[in-house]
C-alpha cells in the first residue's frame, strides 16, 4: 500500500481546505478526481473567480449610493429625526 500526500481544496469529512494528509492511493485518487484535493506538491487545478481591480466582490456595480461619501467613508451623522 502506497500513501499519497494530498492537500485539500474543499472541506471533506474532518479535513478543512488547505490541510494536508496522507491516504491510500485509491482513496487519494478518488479525492483528486472529485475535486476535493490535489496531490501535494503539484499545482492546483482550481479555477477560482478572480476579482478585477475595481470590481466589487458581489459582482454588482457600485452606484455610489448608500451612506458613503466620495472617499468611501460612512456618514454617521444623525438625520433630521435623530436616527443615524
Amino acid at each position: 500500500m502506497t500513501k499519497v500526500i494530498v492537500t485539500f481544496e474543499k472541506n471533506w469529512r474532518g479535513y478543512a481546505a488547505g490541510e494536508t494528509a496522507g491516504f491510500d492511493s485509491a482513496i487519494a485518487a478518488g479525492l483528486i478526481e472529485s475535486g476535493y484535493a490535489v496531490e501535494s506538491g503539484k499545482p492546483s487545478a482550481r479555477k477560482g473567480k478572480s476579482v478585477p481591480g475595481n470590481a466589487t466582490p458581489t459582482g454588482k456595480p457600485s452606484d455610489g449610493g448608500g451612506n458613503a461619501d466620495a472617499a468611501g467613508k460612512v456618514d454617521d451623522q444623525a438625520s433630521d429625526d435623530g436616527k443615524p
